[in-house]
């Protein structure tokens, strides 16, 4: 059974339950029930589908139909493997092992194909069936399209790395401002100037500040490189490099921004998305806090809070801003909603959810406001052993 979790193509975790037990109704004519549940299914907007313990489909209603393609007489008879894509067959076997052993499957997410050849995302809720006897002679399959789900899921991720790359534009363009300025007053001094000793010394500063434009620039550049590869990785180097990125609005609002590397791990992750999960804290937090407010950055190694207790890194962003109401914490990882007023898609906080969550690790948020004090403290635990990254559709996926 810990095969057939690890082995999903989405993020989602197979949820196995006991099965109950449905009592008829008194006075309840089983023919009428028999009806009454036959014209359920057949109305049903969801596919529902039976199969023998052999993987032979027994019934096929019309949604089914309308989601796969394939009429009753098409598929009927035939195993059910005919709308499951080739490298998830081995699946099937686990799922009817699961099924046979007495057991429901809820909220299984995985892909199906159909008749056209179209790769469908479904949920699916698997159900023992039994005959008079008690004895189980197959499943009950209710499979939900939930690709159009997806496909808006998908959107509202590139919608908020789409914001985020103007975001950081206006930061890079502010910070890099800078030094060219200071370069074009060195180049006037030294072409002002008459001693050749000055002429090198303004030159030479005139070098340092180009060299700030470099680094910022291969910095931004490594940001926002398109990396789908998950590899080893230290996140210690990804808070040093954005603590560069972010140096223009830290400098500005004279915050008092400080990153603590305890401990820096080697763990398994894709560089783009935990670049991306950091620096949209560390954005937060220069925004949440006022002129002259404190930022802390600390990384140290850590176990999870949970029954796994696995060994990982953990992550904590804390600043001095107003703090969050108690009441709005549960929505603070919902995607459009926002406590900003005039800055912020609502996307930052729930792609950093799902970035976390695919690689298998938790984010929480603690706020207080108390004695004239407040704060704001995001802590996220990544496992030094997540399992296995995958790409599936251009975004990585935990199986």
């Amino acid at each position: 059974m810990d095969q057939l979790k690890n082995n999903q193509p989405k993020a989602a975790q197979l949820r196995i339950v006991e099965p109950r037990t449905e009592q008829p109704k008194p006075g309840q004519d089983s023919t009428d029930a028999q009806r009454l549940l036959s014209a359920i299914v057949e109305s049903s907007e969801d596919a529902i589908i039976s199969k023998d313990l052999r993987g032979i489909v027994t019934s096929w209603n019309a949604a089914a139909e309308r989601v796969f393609g394939y009429k009753p007489e098409e598929i009927i008879g035939r195993s059910i493997t005919t709308i499951i894509p080739p490298e998830l067959h081995p699946d099937e076997d686990r799922i009817l092992a699961t099924i046979a052993s007495g057991r429901r499957i809820e909220h299984y997410e995985t892909v199906r194909v159909a008749k056209n050849g179209e790769r469908i995302d479904v949920s699916l809720t698997i159900s023992p069936v039994k005959d008079e006897n008690g004895k189980i002679v197959g499943a009950a399959k209710i499979a939900r399209d939930i690709t159009q789900q997806r496909k808006s899921e998908q959107a509202l991720h590139t919608t908020e790395r789409l914001a985020s790359v103007g975001r950081l534009a206006a930061t890079v363009a502010h910070e890099i401002n800078n030094p060219l300025e200071a370069v074009t007053n060195l180049v006037y001094l030294a072409r002002r100037s008459g001693s050749w000793t000055e002429v090198g010394q303004y030159l030479a500063a005139a070098e340092e500040e180009l060299v700030r434009v470099s680094h910022l620039t291969r910095q931004t550049l490594g940001f926002y490189r398109d990396s789908r590869a998950a590899i080893p990785l230290r996140l210690g180097a990804l808070v040093t490099s954005l603590a560069t990125v972010f140096a223009s609005r830290i400098r500005n609002k004279e915050i008092d921004f400080q990153s603590e590397i305890r401990h820096d791990p080697e763990l398994v992750g894709i560089p783009g998305e935990l670049r991306q999960l950091i620096a949209n804290l560390i954005s937060n937090s220069i925004d949440a806090v006022p002129r002259r407010g404190r930022v802390r950055i600390r990384l140290s190694r850590g176990r999870e809070k949970r029954a796994e207790r696995r060994e990982g890194v953990r992550l904590t962003v804390a600043d001095s801003g107003p703090g969050i109401p108690p009441a709005v914490h549960a929505r603070l990882f919902e995607p459009f909603f926002t406590t900003k007023k005039d800055v912020g898609t609502g996307l930052g906080l729930w792609v950093c959810k799902g970035i976390v969550e695919k690689h298998h690790g938790q984010i929480s948020v603690k706020s207080y406001r108390q004695n004239g004090n407040s704060g704001t403290v995001f802590s996220v635990f990544l496992p030094l052993n997540a399992g296995t990254l995958q790409i599936h559709e251009g975004l990585p996926v935990a199986l």
